[in-house]
This record gives C-alpha cells, sequence and structure tokens, in this order.
C-alpha cells in the first residue's frame, strides 16, 4: 500500500466558488497562496510564491463558501494532484491541485467594508464577551 498526503497553510487568493455535482453534492474551489522565506548564503532574503487549487466537498463546502473570503488564512491537507496543460501561448503550465480531506480556518483577513471580521477581532481584544453567533467563522 501507498499514500500521500500533503498539508498547505496559506490565504485564499480570491472568494471560494460553489457549485454542485450532478448527484447534488456541493464542491468549493479555491486558490490559496503558499509564501515561503529563506535566505540565501550572502544573507539576502528571497520569497517563493506557490499556488495550489483546492477543492472541498460536502457540508465542509458549504461551510467554506459561507465563511472564507479571499484573503484568509486557512490550513488544508489532501492529495496532491499534479495537472499539466498547454496555455494560449503554447507553454506548459502545471495546476496543483488538492482534493481536501481535512480544512481549517485559521484566520480573518481584517476588511474595511462590511467590517464584521474586524469589529469582532477588536472586541476580542479590547476584553469584550462574544456569543457564539457573533463570531465571523
Amino acid at each position: 500500500m501507498s499514500f500521500s498526503k500533503t498539508i498547505v497553510v496559506g490565504n485564499l487568493g480570491g472568494d471560494p466558488e460553489l457549485r454542485y455535482m450532478p448527484d447534488g453534492r456541493p464542491v468549493a474551489s479555491f486558490s490559496v497562496c503558499a509564501n515561503e522565506r529563506r535566505r540565501n548564503g550572502a544573507g539576502e532574503a528571497t520569497e517563493t510564491q506557490t499556488w495550489f487549487k483546492a477543492n472541498v466537498y460536502g457540508k465542509s463546502a458549504e461551510a467554506v463558501s459561507e465563511h472564507l473570503q479571499k484573503g484568509d488564512q486557512v490550513y488544508i491537507e489532501g492529495r496532491l494532484k499534479a495537472e499539466m496543460w498547454d496555455g494560449r501561448d503554447g507553454e506548459k503550465r502545471l495546476t496543483l491541485n488538492i482534493n481536501t480531506s481535512d480544512v481549517q480556518f485559521l484566520g480573518k483577513r481584517r476588511r474595511n467594508g462590511d467590517g464584521t471580521a474586524a469589529e469582532a477581532a477588536g472586541e476580542a481584544q479590547a476584553g469584550g464577551e462574544l456569543s457564539d453567533d457573533e463570531v465571523p467563522f
């Protein structure tokens, strides 16, 4: 028997897209960017970004679609499938797809528009008590 599992912690590159399979099962898809910072031999810092496309199924897909937005931090784990394809320019492209087995919401990006995430975080830091209904995720 052989087995492979990939774990990624990163930020959503866009809002999740919710759709339904022919059997009615929900699927949410979103991109995740994982940043890695390293120092080379000369002490100079370099940063690389790796993008993944995540697919979440079932009740988790609905929760992801409802509670996550672009910029939010997420932990995902699942099976990695690399897909090669030809771009419009004729160049080979690689997409790293993860069919998730676990998704955890790690943090909300501060938003100025609707304020819900920022307000809840501010109340929690100020020592105000929040009910379960007031937590934005």
